[in-house]
């Protein structure tokens, strides 16, 4: 056959169940998130504004792979993408 059936739950469950147990590799503590928000926080706001012309926002359909600009960027770098490339999700 095709072997054992594994439970393998999707990122969000892994997620709750890791805080359920105690597993903190994937949170941060509540100082380090406060000054992280001090750092983006007006950042952010200026985003939104529009007041930060070296940051501009670019905005592409809801689903999409990103603006055009993102293809012509990993262009310049080398990045080669495969265009016949299909994600299929795993059936357990």
């Amino acid at each position: 056959g095709p072997g054992p059936r594994v439970y393998a739950p999707d990122a969000y469950t892994r997620l709750l169940l890791d805080a359920l147990v105690g597993r903190q590799a994937n949170f941060v503590r509540s100082d380090e998130l406060l000054e992280a928000w001090k750092i983006w926080d007006p950042l952010l706001k200026q985003v939104d504004q529009g007041d930060h012309p070296q940051l501009p926002v670019r905005t592409y359909p809801f689903g999409g792979r990103g603006p055009p600009e993102s293809d012509a960027l990993i262009q310049r770098l080398g990045y080669e993408r495969n265009k016949d490339y299909a994600w299929r999700p795993a059936h357990l």
